[in-house]
């Protein structure tokens, strides 16, 4: 379950994200605008989580906060944080990062005995770096447009600015940068039983795709075609970490899946309760 709720009252109308009125970061020219309203952003979300996972600091954080069994409020709380900040007003993207801030009030020592602490700069960073490089993956291999060379340095540099507002101190602003920085980071993917469980639990959990009756970018979280996209995406290190299965799939294999009309999927239908507010679920038991 999505870990967004509304700040009115029970019954405040739903309506789309796209409707509410208010100035905001990004328009549908931008890199940063196709790439997250399109159907792939599911499987980028759930790459992202998995890199997530095979990071020991994260997941310890996610037994801490007992996510390990219901590992899909966090990957809801990604596609929040994502949706938010790309679509959202600038009021309400504010407040989920200052919300996410508050989110990284954990430490503790992982399972190979090192400390960590949710706002280390440097891990902060690489979670911003992988989930980036995750999203831009999805989108490259599984949408019907993907970006050009430029359009692609053009999306990195677009997170760069909401990660910095994120609490990052550097953050790639080319697609160059970004694979750097995550080649030179190939020790943070290292096995672990609460990571290895994550992983487990959102391939025993997903649910059977039966089909999109209409063009959405959300409609098919949790999908069990989702989670294999994401596994083909994973990088060889996060793969062994978690011990996760090779299945190559390409867009044909996935979208064939999911939807019995798969022609022009990636116009964004984001419908949410308005306004926005964005608590954690991973606030309430922090490591």
């Amino acid at each position: 379950m999505s870990p967004l709720a509304p700040r009115g009252a029970a019954d405040t109308p739903v309506c789309s994200i796209l409707d509410i009125p208010g100035p905001r970061w990004f328009g549908e020219g931008d890199p940063i605008w196709r790439v997250h309203g399109d159907a792939a952003t599911p499987i980028g979300v759930t790459t992202g989580l998995l890199m997530l996972a095979a990071n020991p600091a994260y997941a310890s954080t996610f037994a801490a906060a007992d996510a390990v069994d219901d590992p899909w409020s966090v990957d809801a709380y990604l596609h929040d944080l994502i949706e938010i900040t790309t679509f959202g007003t600038v009021d309400d993207a504010m407040v989920t990062i200052e919300n996410s801030h508050r989110d990284r009030a954990f430490s503790g020592t992982t399972e190979h005995g090192q400390y960590y602490y949710g706002s280390d700069p440097e891990l902060v960073e690489w979670a911003h770096a992988a989930t980036t490089w995750a999203l831009l993956a999805a989108y490259q291999r599984f949408a019907a447009r993907p970006l050009t060379p430029a359009e692609s340095d053009r999306y990195v540099c677009q997170t760069a600015g909401v990660a910095h507002l994120l609490g990052c101190r550097v953050s790639p602003t080319t697609v160059r940068e970004l694979e750097q920085l995550l080649r030179s980071s190939r020790d943070r993917a290292r096995a672990t039983t609460a990571g290895r469980s994550v992983a487990t639990r959102l391939r025993e959990t997903a649910r059977e795709c039966r089909g999109l009756e209409r063009t959405s970018v959300t409609a098919h979280r949790s999908c069990v075609t989702v989670v294999h996209a994401a596994t083909s995406l994973v990088p060889s290190d996060v793969r062994r970490a978690l011990d996760l299965p090779h299945r190559p799939m390409d867009r044909a294999a996935v979208f064939g899946r999911i939807t019995r009309a798969h022609e022009g999927l990636g116009a964004p239908m984001l419908t949410t309760r308005a306004p926005i507010a964005a608590p954690s679920a991973m606030r309430a038991r922090p490591a």
